[in-house]
């Protein structure tokens, strides 16, 4: 079940978007679509509609009294009844068939799913202190996206099909990725000696295409990209269409034609090979959303190109003057706008001028690079997310930076090119924002430890280290420890700190979240030393365990020095050297610091320092028997043995400094200076 402050969290946002759309009807349909796909999997029929109705509206009436009018009461009963009819009627329509997409699709991609799970098992098997079994989840914590991406080459396959039809290269733009697609395709699809059977959806269609002759048609490797998020997000009609616009942007990079009904046909040969209970029902469900893909495409399809190129040539034609125009006009305008806008632009006119002239390179560079952007602008996003921005600043944004290019321009198409990326660019931050303003974050943007306590008290307890060390939107994800540091929201960064190092227990289960936090982030004590070395002694005291009971007077006590002394490699942890260079005598006195720092001269450096200062030792003892013993020989021993040892002792010194000692020179006997 979802915690109660999360979904009170969404249940504000979904009503806050039905509110702002009501003077777009259009706008108010696709928000009332996205919700009512949202709520399939709950049971939506008349009388919950109407007992939830008349609790939103009861409430409304005891909060606002007489404020609350008759005629506001009958808006708000039209308001919800429009809604509450929305999810029934999007219910009886589409579930049946979005249920059969998502089965479909995850039987077609079981066994990749499956591997990847093993995979992941192996790599955190070793974490048995935090590892959860249960239906809390996953204890230990799971590598971002992005490095997973990364560390497969862009793909997650162990099947040959996908490295021998060029599964794990990325694709490039223009005719050149074209040629080298197509050769990849046509070449070693004649290659019959590989008898693997493709088991995933990306292998087999991989293999369709190749069979039905359509290894020469490289846009489908664009579609087969992004074909996880499209059926994954088909209920989400906002997400869908950007999507799309998206990968109109991609495909625009290859030259020829492109025919949307051969990805068709490949798909649902593929599927058919894949699901053994295909029926005429999935056959129907599938071309359903192909239909509604393809007419999205379609929609724009010949239109990128010529918008890059209107849009190119009218940047091409400002100059500095209009630059400068765009760079005042444009926040003057979102000021009146919105005048919200303000709190957060605090920065100097300098910066305000940077995010402009930015904001315009990246308007152009859409159109250019849209898979690099598309990150960009994610990665971008989450720090809008721990700068708390509110989406619904975007809106006005857009509108102020389009009248500013109408003033610059009569060119009806650079003025489209420019609106049309600048929308995709707001619509891209505004999703990023919505999926990563968790509650955790919210707390940090207030620097509220009680917040935050209460925020990460609605987790599970294996997903509890996970919301505070880990926000993950699509490909990109941020720490919302790191950024607590980063920002100087240090209230919430020492609550996330003793959370995370706090022991809990679940019957015979033991949650600890100092493995998790350190494979997180490795440098984690450098950059508190850097950013916030208060928290130092916070961090190094939840790695102290002390029993409450005590035993003959005596406590048990563990010191979890294991990141310490090691690092994930298995080499020597840079932790201390980290604290030497702080030079703060406290922090070098903790106990946890000095038990880490003893160890290892103990068991480690102090035996290899002997062996390095052994030869130093005996040419300094040869050094202190020659000139302080053998110059003092009695009177009465005879001259030639006394001037003899002096001279053998001399020899030794100075065969010892020919071999890296110090050079010493002077006469022994007569007691004359000695230069070092």
């Amino acid at each position: 079940k979802t915690p109660r402050a999360v979904m009170a969290m969404r249940f504000m946002n979904g009503l806050t978007q039905l509110i702002s759309a009501l003077a777009d009807p259009k706008g108010l349909k696709i928000v009332a679509e996205t919700l009512g796909f949202q709520h399939l999997d709950l049971e939506v029929t008349v009388p919950r509609v109407c007992v939830f109705r008349d609790a939103i509206v009861e409430l409304l009436q005891v909060e606002l009294g007489s404020r609350f009018t008759p005629k506001a009461k009958q808006g708000w009963c039209t308001f919800l009844n429009y809604a509450g009819g929305s999810f029934i009627y999007i219910r009886v329509t589409f579930a049946d068939r979005l249920k059969m997409l998502t089965a479909s699709w995850a039987v077609a991609n079981k066994k990749a799913k499956e591997e990847h799970s093993v995979e992941a098992g192996e790599e955190h098997a070793d974490d048995a202190e935090v590892a959860s079994t249960g239906d809390e989840g996953t204890g230990s914590f799971v590598k971002p996206r992005a490095q997973l991406v990364a560390d497969a080459g862009g793909k997650t396959t162990n099947s040959s099909w996908g490295l021998k039809l060029g599964m794990g290269k990325k694709s490039g733009s223009g005719s050149g990725s074209k040629g080298n697609l197509s050769g990849s395709f046509s070449e070693e699809a004649r290659d019959f000696r590989n008898t693997t059977v493709p088991t995933t959806y990306d292998e087999m269609f991989m293999f369709n295409a190749a069979v039905m002759g359509f290894g020469g048609a490289a846009w489908m490797h664009e579609v087969l990209a992004s074909f996880d998020t499209i059926v994954t997000n088909v209920a989400n009609s906002y997400r869908l269409q950007e999507e799309c616009d998206v990968l109109s942007l991609r495909i625009a990079k290859y030259r020829g034609t492109i025919n949307l009904g051969e990805y068709r046909a490949v798909m649902l040969a593929s599927l058919r090979s894949l699901c053994k209970d295909w029926g005429s029902l999935h056959e129907v469900a599938w071309s359903w959303l192909w239909d509604n893909v393809e007419r999205m495409i379609k929609a724009l399809m010949g239109k990128p190109a010529a918008q890059q190129l209107a849009l190119g040539k009218f940047f091409g034609s400002l100059d500095e003057q209009s630059l400068g125009l765009i760079r005042r006009e444009l926040f003057a305008k979102f000021f009146l706008l919105a005048p919200a806008g303000q709190d957060y632009f605090k920065q100097s006119s300098t910066r305000l001028h940077f995010i402009a002239d930015k904001l315009v390179a990246m308007t152009l560079e859409m159109y250019k690079e849209p898979r690099r952007m598309v990150e960009d602008i994610s990665a971008l996003g989450l720090r809008h997310v721990g700068y708390g921005i509110p989406t619904d600043l975007f809106g006005p944004f857009v509108t102020a930076f389009v009248q500013v290019i109408r003033m610059l321009t009569q060119d009806d198409a650079a003025e489209e090119a420019f609106r049309w990326s600048l929308s995709l660019i707001s619509r891209i931050m505004t999703r990023v924002i919505n999926e990563g303003s968790t509650i955790v974050m919210r707390a940090i943007n207030a620097n509220s430890g009680k917040q935050l306590k209460t925020a990460v008290g609605c987790a599970p307890r294996g997903k509890r280290s996970l919301w505070m060390l880990n926000v993950q939107v699509g490909t990109q994800s941020i720490s919302p420890l790191m950024w607590a540091i980063e920002t100087g929201s240090l209230e919430a960064a020492k609550a996330i700190v003793s959370d995370l190092l706090t022991i809990r227990a679940d019957r015979d289960r033991y949650y600890f979240g100092m493995d998790i936090l350190f494979e997180r982030h490795p440098d984690i004590i450098k950059r508190l030393c850097l950013d916030a070395p208060g928290l130092l002694p916070t961090l190094f005291d939840g790695l102290i365990w002390r029993s409450r009971t005590s035993d003959n007077g005596q406590r048990r006590v563990n010191y979890y020095i294991k990141h310490l002394v090691q690092d994930a490699d298995g080499g020597v942890s840079k932790s201390t050297e980290w604290i030497t260079e702080n030079s703060d005598p406290k922090i070098v006195c903790h106990p946890i610091v000095a038990m880490a720092t003893d160890m290892i001269w103990n068991r480690v450096a102090f035996r290899t320092f002997l062996l390095g200062k052994a030869w130093f030792l005996f040419t300094l003892i040869l050094f202190v028997l020659s000139q302080s013993i053998l110059n003092h020989l009695k009177a009465y021993e005879q001259v030639n043995d006394a001037t003899a040892t002096p001279a053998s002792s001399r020899g030794h010194r100075l065969l010892a400094s020919e071999s890296g000692s110090s050079s010493i020179s002077g006469d022994a006997n007569s007691g004359s200076e000695l230069q070092v």
